[in-house]
């Protein structure tokens, strides 16, 4: 029996008798019987060590790990998204990094407002974030597939804001990631499976094994995962010509890349305690990741004189770009008791992720065009010779963070019904962001990297494109290497009023090096009308800091402009002259007002019914402005100026240009019973939510649209699905199991590739207008898998995801991708919830020994 000790740490998100198995109830999980959620214990969003899941004031979800391996998925992402609709996991292509990492939101939020814990810490952010009309552009959230599914007991999201329970980014909600702390059990799997289109092999090995320490309680548990992805392309043949082929007609193979990537993943993670004395222990968890996807850039014609050399590519080529992203953790720290009443934890977290960009099947074009300039009677073998080279590295990013704290929870006796639970600490945390250059050739104009590129060898009227195509690399003119710290204080308390009534406060106070303070609370409230039907309810204000990765943020990109003209472009760092021309001298504090009210009903003992609405108002957000040409800010000469100073044709910045308010309704219903002897649940999930700008925070003298465009406004209002909803059928009989579940996604409606973003004239288009806006239709899909228990230590499980293989509806031929692909593109590359893959199938063998 492994010691127990009395924590109540303001980090920690999960009471735990240290080191002790305690099993965890998800609202609506249809894993959980009614008769043992009275068993089930969870301290996200309160203090207390003995508040169970349905007890809570806010809504919590608790998903084991079983559940989230119950579907095809192996991604942390992909499986959260099939069990908690509120959470959002948007897929996007040709868009960078974003091969690499999706961004993953929370009621349709930013991926930077809502903050992730491991094991009841705070988890550091990923070094980079979408930058090219994306989902969460501009937003630099945790990269939730850099910690692999083997290493979890389970996952609990808190729905509700926590600023002043937990620190900033804490605005839409809470999600927690305990660790697996088993012994003496190994367990695992290997999977395989593909799309139905014959691509997309995937294989995942996972593997777990917790080791005891000594005879008191101590452990070490260890986690492995690998996986190997080839990737899918749903391009098709293209008319954009090429040596051999006319423009007009169809290539003879395809060309273009339009599809997730093909990537690699090895994760190693620990999770260990080991007690010091009888009410004190020591406890280390953390872990490495490294991941690599060889992603896509457009197709490059063969007659596109800025961005090609016919001797090199004389049919054109499509440039790739390699992501790599590493990512380590390491959490150490000392709690247990004082006394009887109270007890402390005192930790450090440090957390890196870094991500590096090579250009491969690339080149730079001035290179070419600076050689034919100094020797005009060069042969093409010549030219080809003197090209330059056609790949490199582009440039990384680094991020780390360094988190202190020390808490210290327990119970005041003031003569009251019940105790006082009281919890107050401290917190400091130190962070460093870097960019890292690329090498010369990656940004260079010519092999003189001179100021001004080079005639190309195309056509002399136009200038050859600098930088490698596709990811132009990062300049050192660009480089960074920023700093700040923070510091926090805190106190939490709650208490039983009576018998039915619970009440809880929470004040913080926390201070920015580089962005200022605030001082932030939150009021909750739960009461039991009768045994079966309780209310709860939560007020709060909150606050975001800007981010280093926002407020230093300096690169050059290669973006679609005016046109559908691929146009080199410059983000500005916060407080630099292009921005400060249009009045935005740096970033402030995102601020927020929190209020939720619902209800838990328990209609019978197998039915249980939550209902919780939610109103979110976020004032000075944050966003990443649209990219803007000379002519957009021609009314400010000194911005046309700073514009010119950059060498890009357009640039863009980050400011806290918008108040918005996101509200809506989430529903969860659940129905346990025994049929025919087998062990039935059936769970409904739903989320309604909309998101609405209030205001555009254009400093005076700005045009509001140069603040907010369309097309952000498109992304922040309509980018994610407004309803969401799964329900969820789990039958258990003997050694067989199966589940089944149908996944429906809210239509997301962009102007990211309509004829508003790139200004394609009406006359290029078969109907003689292209249409407004990319829209991706509502869509149900369904998946279906079957368990059998070969052994004791063996099950087998086959499955289908997205069986009746649903994807968007095809771009016509009056949509602006359809016309800059040349037909290659079939659907939207944005703002797609649920993928274009189609159906696929798996087999896992599942082992325990």
């Amino acid at each position: 029996m492994k010691a127990k000790f009395h924590v109540h740490s303001l980090t920690l998100a999960v009471a735990v008798a240290l080191g002790s198995p305690i099993a965890f109830a998800q609202e609506g999980d249809a894993e959980t019987k009614p008769d043992e959620k009275i068993e089930k214990i969870s301290i996200l969003g309160s203090r207390v060590a003995n508040r169970t899941a349905t007890e809570s004031a806010v809504p919590i979800d608790i998903i084991d790990a079983k559940s989230l391996t119950k579907g095809g998925f192996t991604e942390l992402g992909q499986s959260l998204q099939a069990t908690a609709p509120s959470f959002n996991f948007t897929r996007t292509q040709v868009s960078d990094g974003s091969d690499l990492f999706r961004p993953a939101t929370l009621r349709g939020l930013q991926p930077d407002q809502t903050l992730v814990l491991v094991n009841g810490k705070r988890r550091h952010n990923q070094a980079i974030f979408g930058l090219n009309g994306t989902v969460g552009a501009g937003a630099a959230g945790t990269d939730m597939n850099a910690i692999p599914v083997s290493a979890l007991a389970n996952i609990q999201v808190l729905r509700d804001g926590a600023a002043a329970q937990y620190g900033s980014d804490a605005i839409a909600g809470v999600i927690n990631l305990s660790l697996n702390d088993s012994t003496g059990v190994t367990t695992g799997f290997i999977q395989g499976g593909a799309t139905s289109e014959g691509d997309g092999d995937k294989l995942s090995i996972g593997l777990n094994r917790g080791f005891d320490i000594g005879d008191d309680g101590g452990f070490i548990n260890l986690s492995f995962e690998y996986r190997d992805y080839d990737g899918v392309n749903r391009a098709e043949k293209d008319r954009t010509g090429s040596s051999t082929i006319a423009p007009g007609e169809l290539s003879d193979t395809v060309r273009w890349g339009m599809g997730d990537a093909a990537s690699e993943f090895v994760s190693t993670f620990f999770n260990m305690a080991i007690p010091l004395s009888a009410s004190k222990e020591f406890y280390s968890f953390g872990g490495f990741s490294n991941r690599t996807a060889l992603g896509n850039g457009f197709f490059r014609a063969f007659n596109s004189a800025a961005q090609n050399v016919p001797q090199v590519y004389p049919d054109g080529f499509l440039p790739r770009i390699d992501n790599e992203a590493e990512d380590t953790s390491l959490a150490a720290g000392i709690r247990g008791d004082i006394n009887d009443d109270w007890a402390f934890d005192v930790s450090v977290v440090h957390g890196r992720n870094k991500y590096d960009f090579d250009s491969k099947n690339t080149l730079n074009a001035s290179y070419a065009a600076e050689y034919l300039a100094n020797n005009p009677s060069a042969s093409d073998a010549d030219i080809a010779a003197n090209s330059g080279p056609t790949s490199g590295y582009s440039g990384g990013f680094r991020f780390d963070q360094t988190t202190f704290n020390v808490d210290f929870s327990g119970t005041v006796d003031i003569g009251a019904n019940d105790e006082l639970y009281v919890s107050f600490g401290a917190e400091y945390r130190d962070e460093n962001y870097e960019i890292v250059p690329g090498e010369e050739a990656s940004y260079a104009c010519g092999l003189a990297n001179t100021s001004s590129s080079f005639p190309s060898v195309i056509d002399p009227g136009t200038f050859a494109g600098c930088g490698f195509q596709a990811y132009p690399g990062l300049r050192p003119d660009a480089a960074v290497d920023a700093s700040r710290d923070s510091y926090a204080f805190y106190v939490d308390v709650e208490m039983n009023i009576t018998d039915q009534w619970n009440v809880g406060g929470a004040v913080r106070y926390e201070d920015f090096s580089d962005s200022g303070d605030d001082l932030v609370g939150k009021l909750s409230s739960r009461y039991e009308i009768s045994d079966d039907l309780a209310i709860r309810g939560a007020l709060s204000t909150g606050f975001r800091a800007p981010s280093l990765q926002q407020s230093a943020y300096t690169a050059f990109t290669t973006n679609l402009g005016p046109g559908g003209v691929l146009s080199p472009s410059f983000t500005a760092t916060a407080g630099s002259p292009f921005p400060a021309a249009l009045g935005v001298d740096g970033l402030e504090l995102e601020t927020t007002k929190n209020a939720s009210i619902g209800f838990v009903f328990n209609a019978t003992d197998e039915i249980t019914l939550t209902v919780d609405a939610y109103r979110v108002e976020i004032e000075d957000r944050i966003t990443l402005g649209s990219l803007l040409s000379p002519e957009q800010v021609a009314f400010n000469p000194a911005a046309v100026e700073a514009l010119a100073a950059t060498g890009a044709d357009q640039a863009n910045y980050f400011s806290n240009s918008v108040d918005s308010t996101t509200q809506g309704v989430d529903i969860i219903l659940s129905y346990d019973t025994t049929i025919s002897e087998g062990k039935f649940s059936a769970t409904f999930a739903g989320n309604i939510n909309e998101t609405e700008i209030d205001r555009v925070n254009s400093p005076e003298g700005i045009p509001e649209e140069v603040s907010l465009d369309a097309l952000q406004r498109s992304f922040l209002e309509d980018g994610q699905p407004k309803q969401r909803a799964t329900l969820t059928f789990d039958y258990e009989r003997g050694k067989w199991s199966s589940v089944l579940r149908a996944n429906y996604f809210g239509e997301t409606d962009v102007t990211y590739f309509g004829n508003d973003h790139i200004g394609l004239p009406g006359f290029l288009s078969p109907t003689g207008e292209f249409k407004p806006t990319s829209v991706v239709e509502s869509a149900v899909l369904i998946d279906f898998n079957v368990s059998y228990q070969l052994t004791d230590s063996l099950a087998l499980v086959v499955g289908a995801d997205n069986i009746f293989d649903v994807t968007p509806d095809e771009l016509g031929e009056d949509e602006a991708l359809d016309f800059i692909t040349q037909g290659a593109f079939k659907y939207p590359v944005r703002a797609v919830p649920y993928g274009f893959n189609g159906s696929s199938y798996f087999a896992r063998v599942n082992f325990s020994f």
